[in-house]
């Protein structure tokens, strides 16, 4: 029986309004940084999401890694990167991260009608 993907994962910067990484690169574990600088500043992210603010800060002194998150719907998210894997963190905010989409897709749906609301 084939497998059908009815409900896909969305992508770590879907419906993210802004992201900033500071980390100091010198230090243990912040590979997931690095990792996640290279993907947000590369040209298929940027064409895939153009309205993202991204940032990232080279600390000079030994301080813990951290990824801040904004999404569209204003909800924010704070982690220590030495700590989570980006798996991790998308599953920390994932659930305001899956309301956001929602109401983005209710508000650019093609199908949808002015003054209707679902309940």
């Amino acid at each position: 029986m084939p497998k059908y993907d009815l409900f896909k994962p969305l992508d770590f910067l879907t419906c993210v309004k802004s992201i900033h990484v500071a980390y100091h690169p010198g230090r243990a574990r912040s590979e997931v940084c690095r990792q996640l600088i290279h993907y947000m500043k590369s040209e298929p992210v940027k064409k895939k999401f153009p309205t993202l603010q991204s940032s990232f800060q080279l600390l000079g002194y030994n301080s813990p890694s951290i990824i801040k998150i904004e999404l569209v719907n204003g909800k924010k998210h704070e982690f220590e990167a030495e700590h989570f894997s980006l798996r991790e963190m998308q599953m920390r905010f994932d659930k305001d991260q899956y309301e956001a989409y929602l109401e983005l897709m209710k508000t650019q749906s093609i199908e949808a009608k002015p003054g209707e609301d679902d309940l």
